[in-house]
Formats: structure tokens, C-alpha cells, sequence
């Protein structure tokens, strides 16, 4: 296992020092079966030393204009020089909220969601898709919408867009792709409902 992500690791590291955009926008629209079903942005902002990441997902389907599933999240993260700091997020899953918050400590990072207070590892950060920093078991991950630990398992290759891809199972099933530069330029995952849900630039 460490061999392993030592390999992980290895594949990520010419990239490191362009994975952390700054005053940019990450856009994509979502799919399902070919259809667009939502939208995901990711907006980053420059507050003083530290870094602050919106992310705004909504997946609301409809048939015959009628919406038939609602799926929003929204949370916002702030890191200073890559390193976790704080994370707030609220998840409205056709009407049920689910709210996490987390925060870095000196010994811990401290975790309030489904699961009740817990303490983490204090390496440990969210599986926010665009840091690809944290791919491929660089660090303990949780789920900000579950507001608990991931036990996950990885692999990874180089990506079609000249960057690495990531391939996660356990209790995320996911691809993520980074282009040259670093850049999160492409996503897929299974969806509740067993469809694929297929990220394309917006």
C-alpha cells in the first residue's frame, strides 16, 4: 500500500505548483445520459493569505419542464498555502439538509455532520475534486456531504489532457481528470440512481 502511493504521488508531483487556482472560475454542465441535468462552479477568491473556494453544485432534472429531483450543494472552503483551514457546506437533497462544518486545529481537524462531532487526522481535508493535491490517498479525506471519514480506494494514470487522472472506489466511485497545468478539467461518478452523471466544460 505505501509503495502504492508512493506511485500516486509520484504521477501528481510535476503538477503541484500550478493545482491551486487563485481568482479563477471552474465551470462545467452536468449530464445524464446525454441530457444536461445541472451545473457545477467552482469560484476562487484572494482574501488577505488565505484562499477561498465556492463551490456550487445543482443537479435538478425535469421532464416535460416539470423538476423532478433536487440535488443542490453548496459549500465553502478556505486553505492557506494549500493547507486545509475551515469548510461550511449545506446539502438540500430533494428537501433534506444536510449541513457539515469542519476546521483545522492545532492536533486535529474537528468535525461537525451526520455523524456528530469528530476528530480527524490533522493532515486530513475535504474531497474537494478540484485540489488534485489530495488525490490518490495523499491525505485522509471526508465527504462534505456525509460530514464523516472516506475509506477509498485509488488508481491513476496519465489523463488525455496531459495531466493525471484518478480513479476512486470504496464509498466514492469517481474519475477526476487535471489537465497539464494542473486544472480540474473533467469528472464522472455513478449517480444514485446508477447512471453515469458526466462532467463537460461550460
Amino acid at each position: 500500500m505505501m509503495r502504492r502511493r508512493h506511485a500516486l504521488l509520484g504521477l501528481a508531483a510535476p503538477f503541484v505548483m500550478a493545482a491551486a487556482p487563485g481568482g479563477q472560475e471552474i465551470a462545467f454542465r452536468v449530464r445524464r445520459r446525454g441530457d444536461a441535468v445541472g451545473t457545477h462552479v467552482v469560484r476562487f477568491a484572494q482574501r488577505g493569505g488565505e484562499r477561498v473556494a465556492t463551490s456550487e453544485l445543482a443537479i435538478v432534472p425535469k421532464v416535460m419542464g416539470v423538476v423532478v429531483y433536487r440535488y443542490e450543494h453548496r459549500y465553502e472552503e478556505v486553505t492557506r498555502e494549500g493547507r486545509f483551514l475551515r469548510v461550511a457546506s449545506r446539502l438540500n437533497r430533494n428537501g433534506r439538509i444536510v449541513e457539515v462544518r469542519g476546521e483545522a486545529t492545532p492536533g486535529a481537524v474537528l468535525l461537525e455532520g451526520t455523524e456528530g462531532p469528530q476528530r480527524l487526522a490533522p493532515d486530513a481535508a475535504p474531497l474537494s475534486w478540484w485540489e488534485m493535491r489530495r488525490m490518490g490517498g495523499a491525505v485522509p479525506l471526508f465527504g462534505t456531504t456525509t460530514g464523516r471519514a472516506l475509506a477509498l480506494s485509488w488508481e491513476s494514470r496519465r489523463g488525455s489532457a496531459g495531466g493525471p487522472s484518478f480513479t476512486c472506489s470504496g464509498d466514492v466511485s469517481a474519475t477526476v481528470a487535471f489537465d497539464a497545468a494542473g486544472r480540474w478539467v473533467g469528472f464522472s461518478a455513478r449517480g444514485e440512481d446508477g447512471n453515469d452523471i458526466v462532467y463537460e466544460a461550460a
